[in-house]
């Protein structure tokens, strides 16, 4: 026997089988559009809309209410690190650009040359390789009690 013999030919009827809750001949009770050629540069709707330039934060300063504190103050460590003070010994120096979750810092943060992000980089993987750093944050380890 041939495959398309074994088969058996089966018809739905798709109109007793799904219920619809819409009419096909809705269309007709939906109203025209005032302004169909997608131009909104002569709609007075009476809605003044303004756009302004940069983050929300200083848009709500410049109407006249308090700024919501979101962007914080970012210190420059390029003044206070030189760059011969990096190096995988000084721990103290390159713990500074490692946030509290072991994760180092980007240059957006940090506001370092790539330069000198890179060479960061380089000395803070150096020392947690040697053990001088680690590699999570203190809340990550969890100690556990020796049964």
């Amino acid at each position: 026997m041939n495959e398309s013999e074994e088969l058996e030919e089966v018809t739905v009827d798709t109109d007793e089988d799904f219920d619809t809750d819409y009419d096909d001949d809705d269309d007709a009770d939906v109203p025209a559009a005032d302004d169909d050629d997608y131009d909104d540069s002569d709609d007075d709707d009476g809605d003044d809309v303004t756009y302004s330039e940069g983050p929300a934060v200083f848009s709500r300063a410049r109407e006249g209410q308090a700024p919501t504190g979101r962007r914080r103050n970012l210190r420059s460590l390029a003044r206070e690190v030189k760059m011969e003070d990096i190096d995988y010994k000084r721990v103290q120096i390159l713990s500074r650009f490692v946030d509290r979750h072991g994760r180092i810092l980007s240059r957006r943060k940090t506001r370092i040359s790539a330069k000198m992000q890179r060479k960061i980089t380089r000395e803070i993987k150096r020392a947690r390789h040697l053990a001088l750093m680690p590699y999570t944050g203190e809340h990550v380890r969890i100690t556990r009690k020796r049964a």
